[in-house]
């Protein structure tokens, strides 16, 4: 299934909304790091992302073990110089 997802920024500022079909949430830095402080900054997006797919797996799978899961917690930590080194191999474009 082909993914495509996207951010526009509010005019003149680092707060952007973040779209993915009919979804959308804020996306944003910090404050003190020079942005609005109003979303997830871009990393947390990454780690809640990867969180996600393992949860929605974990869900998939035992479906087909007719398991049935009550409660789920994944957990992903990381750095930010993690996230700079894989994304130069992701394909995007931007204008």
């Amino acid at each position: 299934m082909p993914i495509e997802v996207e951010t526009r920024n509010i005019s003149g500022h680092v707060t952007a909304v973040g779209a993915a079909g009919p979804f959308t949430l804020v996306v944003d830095r910090p404050a003190e790091l020079g942005g609005g402080g109003k979303g997830f900054n871009g990393g947390q997006l990454l780690y809640l992302s990867v969180a996600g797919c393992v949860s929605n797996d974990l869900f998939r799978e035992a479906d087909k073990f007719n398991v049935r899961l009550e409660r789920v917690v994944v957990r992903v930590r990381g750095t930010s110089k993690a996230i700079r080194r894989s994304a130069g191999r992701l394909p995007m474009t931007w204008r």
